[in-house]
């Protein structure tokens, strides 16, 4: 009776680790898209939204800055 519960645990072993690296698999899969438009955009010279929004605020921040210099010395 030993040897079919060992090969029982042995084949849900091997079943789960089976899932595991299809589960894996399809989280590299869905990944790439997103790397190789990155990447594409990278190329192009484009740049995310992130890093859009990042410098109009350092632009407004900067605008701000200035009109205050320029009221105290008016």
């Amino acid at each position: 009776m030993a040897a079919p519960d060992n090969q029982a645990f042995a084949l849900r072993q091997l079943v789960e680790e089976l899932a595991a690296q299809l589960r894996s698999g399809v989280d590299k899969l869905t990944e790439l898209p997103q790397e190789t438009g990155e990447r594409i955009a990278h190329e192009l010279g484009l740049v995310r939204r992130e890093e859009l929004d990042s410098l109009e605020l350092r632009l407004a921040q900067l605008e701000h800055r200035l009109k205050l210099l320029e009221q105290r010395d008016a």
